[in-house]
């Protein structure tokens, strides 16, 4: 009896590396290729939005809690808070986005990571004190955060960024 208890672990032990060391299945592959598929045509949609400054079009690719985190401002929760800065930033600018790299997706249960870099160009609308128009070049690095919604689906669930050199102004 004793024996037989000595060798247990040893034999549990080799059970759990021989199985941990299986491929996964085909089926859990093409869902997470699926996943990556949605959340490159979720930032397609996003960068859309972003270009023309379609603030619902915004809105919808991100999680009802969604968290803010620029580098230059406080952070921020919350889709109607987003709504309300956007407001402000689609009214006063316009956006090109050019994709320095597309990065990685990586998907782990129901949270994915996304990690790319982005030259974001930022022109102002002339108003009726500002007549000109300047155009402003910003390096930026992101990651965000996705979260699977109850349908399936993908939502952006916090966004981080910041600079990876100094704005240049055009």
């Amino acid at each position: 009896m004793c024996l037989r208890l000595k060798f247990l672990p040893i034999g549990f032990l080799a059970l759990l590396l021989l199985t941990s060391c299986n491929e996964p299945s085909s089926n859990s592959l093409s869902s997470t290729d699926a996943d990556i598929d949605q959340i490159k045509a979720l930032q397609i949609k996003w960068n859309q939005a972003v270009e023309m400054g379609d603030i619902d079009g915004y809105i919808s690719v991100l999680d009802e809690e969604i968290e803010l985190i620029p580098t230059d401002a406080p952070a921020f929760q919350g889709t109607e808070s987003y709504r309300e800065m956007l407001e402000g930033v689609f009214s006063t600018s316009t956006f090109d986005i050019e994709v320095v790299d597309a990065g990685t997706i990586e998907v782990e249960g129901n949270m994915a990571y996304a990690r790319y870099d982005y030259i974001i160009h930022t022109t102002s609308i002339p108003s009726d004190s500002i007549q000109t128009t300047t155009t402003v070049s910003s390096y930026r690095k992101f990651l965000d955060v996705m979260r699977r919604q109850s349908d399936g689906s993908w939502r952006v669930y916090k966004h981080i960024w910041n600079y990876n050199e100094p704005v240049v102004a055009l």
